[in-house]
């Protein structure tokens, strides 16, 4: 059995390297995949790693060392408490791309002949930019 290199209630720097279907940001540490809400691919973060399975973990940010350039303040009081926009802290713009990439990676598991995703279309009534 593979030893797990993150422990419960421990702090740990990471690199975020990408980010999942929901926004999430993914981290590993000795190819061990750790999941963080609030956390930007290209972000270094100081994490508190909160829930460890076989497979992988959750953290919690404690700080943003490095930001991603993606990284936008959040214009709503209740945002960290509603979980109806999971995220708001990340600009549009980029939110579309993320969203472009997740279907891309799943279409690609699923299918054996690969097709391209287009561009996601924008909200024509979005005000963020």
């Amino acid at each position: 059995m593979k030893k797990i290199p993150v422990q419960k209630n421990k702090e740990y720097i990471v690199d975020i390297i990408d980010n999942g279907f929901e926004g999430e940001g993914i981290a590993k540490i000795d190819n061990f995949t750790i999941f963080i809400p609030g956390a930007i691919k290209g972000e270094k973060v100081k994490i508190l790693v909160v829930k460890v399975l076989s497979s992988h973990a959750f953290g919690k940010v404690l700080e943003i060392l490095e930001k991603s350039e993606a990284r936008q303040d959040i214009d709503c009081e209740t945002y960290k408490r509603c979980g109806g926009c999971n995220m708001r802290h990340i600009k549009y713009e980029d939110t579309l791309k993320m969203k472009q990439n997740a279907v891309q990676s799943l279409v690609n598991k699923t299918l054996k002949n690969k097709i391209e995703v287009k561009q996601t279309i924008r909200n024509k009534k979005s005000i963020s930019l």
